[in-house]
């Protein structure tokens, strides 16, 4: 029984406390142990350490007096989890208690110094961190709803003119069959079925409170949804009326024209200056925006009507 905790807890210091700037020596290793009310020669080390190699732990061994220890490759490495990190700082869908949790938790994949690395200042000042600490567990009861293909129920939150956040829909529940969740502009969006609107519908997640899956068997995913082809459609998740569009575009804007649309976008050469978009996609307040965004470098060539709305939200914006 010795053996075996003897061996644990040497993993455990090898994990905690060494890497490959940091290794540890034997006698390290032995004042650990006899910490711990364990006492060995220093030769049962590299017994007990080839026992680790054996089956699968990369430690290293410094020949030297004394011998010196490390552990080499990890499952994650260090740059590895250094993006997680930051994707987990910057992340406006994770709050900002939850981050500093997760944050914490990814910490323990290293070693103690290692882990001072991993906390380094991250500037996240522009970053909008959501107040919503039911968000997180909202997001399992979503993927456990389209797992067992049962119904989710849940409400919806808005914010009102002074701040304000309350229910919408008069705080009366939502019922929606989930098909899938995706993420866009730093925001998780789920996408499903509502038996209500006889429609795919689309929600934030960080605005559903008190969901719960009910004990009903979720509205079948239409044969003709693909997700990819609706996310592209409904454009930054606003819900519009779908139209196929014609943009005329500076050469300088392709890059943006394909973040936004895709590689498979249809375009061609419109001069030696532009290009022409035709896409479909839901025409939504934020189309216009986005269009607006890049400062006349990009017009809508059609339909006559599109044109024409966009001339009057730019009208209301100057006067």
């Amino acid at each position: 029984m010795e053996k075996k905790s003897r061996i644990l807890y040497l993993l455990k210091y090898l994990h905690e406390n060494s890497d490959d700037s940091h290794p540890v020596s034997s006698i390290d290793i032995m004042n650990y142990l006899s910490e711990q009310g364990i006492k060995m020669h220093r030769t049962t080390i590299n017994s007990d350490i080839g026992h680790l190699q054996e089956i699968g732990f990369d430690i290293i061994t410094i020949r030297s007096s004394p011998n010196k220890y490390f552990i080499g490759a990890r499952q994650l490495q260090l740059p590895d989890l250094k993006l997680l990190v930051d994707a987990v700082a910057s992340s406006k869908f994770i709050t900002l208690k939850k981050s500093t949790e997760l944050i914490e938790k990814i910490s323990l994949l290293v070693s103690k110094n290692q882990a001072l690395e991993l906390k380094r200042e991250i500037y996240t000042e522009h970053v909008i961190k959501p107040h919503n600490e039911e968000t997180y567990y909202t997001t399992d009861r979503i993927q456990e709803a389209i797992r067992s293909k049962k119904v989710l129920e849940f409400k919806y939150l808005k914010y009102t003119a002074t701040k304000e956040l309350i229910f919408k829909n008069h705080g009366f529940a939502y019922v929606v069959s989930p098909y899938t969740m995706i993420c866009s502009d730093d925001h998780y969006y789920m996408i499903g079925y509502s038996n209500k609107h006889k429609k795919v519908v689309t929600f934030r997640v960080d605005c559903i409170v008190q969901a719960e899956v009910l004990a009903i068997t979720a509205y079948p995913t239409p044969t003709e949804f693909n997700p990819t082809i609706y996310t592209n459609q409904i454009f930054e998740m606003f819900n519009g009326t779908s139209t196929t569009i014609e943009l005329k575009c500076s050469n300088d804007l392709m890059h943006a024209v394909v973040d936004r649309f895709g590689e498979g976008v249809n375009t061609s050469l419109l001069g030696s200056n532009h290009f022409k978009v035709i896409t479909e996609i839901c025409i939504s307040q934020s189309f216009y925006g986005w269009v607006f965004g890049f400062g006349g470098k990009i017009s809508i060539l059609g339909p006559t009507e599109i044109k024409e709305e966009y001339r009057n939200i730019a009208k209301k914006i100057i006067e």
